[in-house]
């Protein structure tokens, strides 16, 4: 698997090149988060040392380690040896990847996905790597962002209800939060999917064709960041690891439905954005229409002037150009037969002047 720099760890869409970008500085400050499931529900802990988090994993139901920011590879050292994880899952666990992807080994299990925001500003993804062992959950993002913030906040209101939770289950729970995440996504990117639709219809141009492209590149991007959250979630509930018992199971596969269910909306948007771009040239051929109709009818208005400056413009001797009202004769035969013609437009209704 490709490993990319932790600045890559959130990635932010570009306006300019329509491709998402690494949007992390090098340099994160390094933070540990701890909560562990015990006899009094759910408890949370400032990091001491490690002597102390191991002997936590002995006496705790479960315990779940959150890491963010970018830490030392002696911390990542002593992480491995606490959680007797292998090299090659200390390397996922460290950095960003490229894409979502679930890998079993012996009593363990690795996955990671992408978790979404939208803002006014920025739209992007980031990295949130999972570690579950017998026992220990770890859990691994980039940024400082409160990524589990709410899912926090619900445990602890549970209170005693959540005692015998192993860290099957609260990994399922903070995969769960990440799927609902994509709700939030598709509640605002619909939203801006109908307010960019009426905008076409009333004006569409260069700018709004551009917004067009945005939308159906953002729609696939986060198309394909569900995808394999829809397959991570779908070998979690079937898998028959030891770290995952029968109730984790099923409320993994609770996730799967749940990913399966953001999986078709977002196809659905989809083809609304795709449903937008035919709205655009239909309203683009209506705006050439409009154009192409009001040239033809000043065209045709100025066709009966020019017939009769034609006809008295010839080099003949015609009458009516030596009567002493002839010239005022020939403008007003002009006008009326203009202004005749223009009446008579109205009236079949080709053209309206509201």
């Amino acid at each position: 698997m490709q490993q990319l720099s932790f600045n890559h760890g959130r990635m932010t869409f570009c306006m300019d090149s329509f491709e998402m970008v690494a949007n992390l500085p090098d340099q994160v400050e390094p933070r540990v988060q701890i909560h562990s499931v015990g006899s009094f529900g759910l408890n949370k802990f400032g990091f001491q040392d490690f002597e102390t988090l191991k002997a936590m994993t002995k006496d705790e139901t479960c315990v779940w380690i959150h890491l963010s920011g970018l830490h030392s590879d002696e911390f990542w050292k002593e992480i491995s040896a606490l959680a007797d994880m292998s090299d090659e899952h200390m390397k996922y666990m460290k950095n960003p990847h490229p894409r979502s992807f679930v890998e079993e080994v012996q009593d363990a299990i690795f996955w990671t996905v992408q978790k979404p925001f939208v803002s006014d500003q920025l739209d992007g993804l980031e990295s949130v790597n999972f570690y579950l062992g017998p026992g220990i959950l770890i859990t691994r993002q980039f940024s400082h962002d409160d990524c589990f913030g709410n899912v926090v906040h619900n445990l602890f209101a549970q209170g005693d209800r959540i005692i015998g939770f192993g860290a099957d289950r609260l990994a399922a729970d903070l995969l769960a939060s990440i799927i609902r995440s994509y709700y939030d996504v598709l509640t605002i990117g619909g939203a801006k999917l109908e307010k960019l639709q009426t905008r076409i219809i009333k004006s569409p141009g260069k700018v709004e064709l551009d917004l067009i492209n945005r939308a159906q590149q953002m729609v696939w991007i986060f198309l394909k960041a569900v995808w394999p959250i829809d397959t991570i979630t779908h070998v979690l509930s079937r898998c028959k690891n030891p770290s995952i018992s029968d109730e984790g199971k099923l409320e993994l596969s609770y996730c799967n439905d749940e990913a399966s269910s953001v999986l078709r909306l977002f196809e659905t948007y989809r083809d609304m954005s795709y449903d937008i771009m035919d709205v655009y040239v239909s309203g683009i051929g209506l705006r050439t229409n409009e154009t192409t109709k009001i040239l033809t009818i000043i065209a045709t208005l100025f066709l009966p002037p020019t017939l009769i400056a034609g006809i008295y413009g010839m080099n003949f001797q015609i009458p009516e150009v030596h009567l002493p009202l002839g010239y005022y004769a020939c403008l007003t035969s002009m006008f009326g037969v203009s202004f005749g013609l223009l009446a008579w437009l109205k009236v079949k209704g080709f053209i309206d002047f509201n």
